[in-house]
């Protein structure tokens, strides 16, 4: 039995106690902008995923699913060159998608929950640098807030895509159709969910918020080519799985995680003290925009 609910068929399936769904996406590749606010901000030419033609976003919208449902992701591809979608560690097509409005639907099923990074990985990591990057979340089979089916609770998610630009090698020469030289690489620009500092730190989305000993499940993906090391003050905090390999038993680290490059990790953090407090890359450089402290990889963690 099939039953249309809003924008997904979800099939009547019993899985794991829970109903498997048919989820459908569509993603639009473009050329676009994306503004960096503040002292030491400016404006760098991307191509990115959008919902809609024309309208990209960097980092790209984030997927969600539960574990088990069937995915189908169309891709059209608006721009004049080649371009491809890879989830890592969940598909394997790397096939390129044909530029000037070819398209491509990538079908699978959800796999194990947990965070994952999708890009493109065409063009010696040219393509993904520009802004072709995004998470893939998979959700318990029943949707409930915990990390896994039985795995540890929470009572917020936050999703911190980490990423990094080198704007007068990188993007301003592969926007104007010129030959990036892809042997120097000199971000000058890091962003958490394409934000400064300076943006981040207000960003509803972004900030870690609670109450006293409430529990938020932070899921970090880096879709950047420099390993980012995130540096948590006030608490210390659980890792519950590091590349979608789960800890037997989640672990305290002290207070920093690095991450590397097109690798994601799940935290738990732990509100059990007051005050406000902030997050940030733990290399100087991540801590700016240009040079500019503190409008780089950085949020707030915030008691209310």
């Amino acid at each position: 039995m099939i039953k249309k609910i809003g924008l997904y068929v979800l099939l009547l399936v019993a899985q794991n106690g829970a109903e498997a769904a048919v989820r459908n996406f569509a993603l639009h590749i473009d050329n676009g902008s994306l503004t960096i606010t503040g002292t030491g901000g400016t404006t760098l030419s991307v191509w990115g995923y959008g919902e809609s033609a024309g309208l990209p976003t960097v980092p790209a919208p984030t997927l969600t699913v539960n574990e088990g449902d069937t995915v189908n992701v169309t891709v059209y591809n608006h721009r004049s060159a080649q371009h491809n979608f890879v989830i890592k560690n969940v598909t394997t097509d790397a096939t390129a998608i044909a530029a000037n409005n070819g398209s491509k639907t990538y079908s699978f099923t959800a796999p194990a929950a947990g965070s994952y990074v999708y890009s493109d990985t065409l063009n010696n990591n040219i393509n993904r640098e520009m802004g072709l990057y995004g998470a893939f979340l998979v959700r318990p089979a029943d949707n409930s807030n915990t990390a896994w089916t039985g795995g540890p609770y929470y009572d917020h998610e936050k999703i911190w895509v980490v990423s990094e630009m080198d704007k007068p090698r990188w993007n301003d020469v592969a926007s104007t159709g010129g030959a990036v030289a892809t042997a120097t690489y000199k971000p000058n620009y890091f962003m958490i969910n394409g934000l400064g500092g300076f943006d981040s730190m207000m960003d509803n989305n972004t900030m870690i918020m609670g109450t006293l000993w409430q529990e938020t499940l932070v899921r970090v993906v880096n879709a950047g080519q420099f390993s980012h090391s995130l540096h948590f003050h006030g608490n210390h905090f659980q890792v519950l799985s590091i590349n979608g390999v789960r800890q037997p038993t989640p672990f305290e680290e002290w207070d920093t995680i690095n991450i590397p490059p097109m690798a994601t990790a799940e935290v738990l953090y732990t509100i059990n003290q007051t005050g406000d407090y902030p997050m940030h890359v733990h290399t100087a450089q991540a801590e700016g925009a240009n040079g500019v402290y503190l409008n780089g990889a950085a949020t707030m963690i915030m008691m209310h």
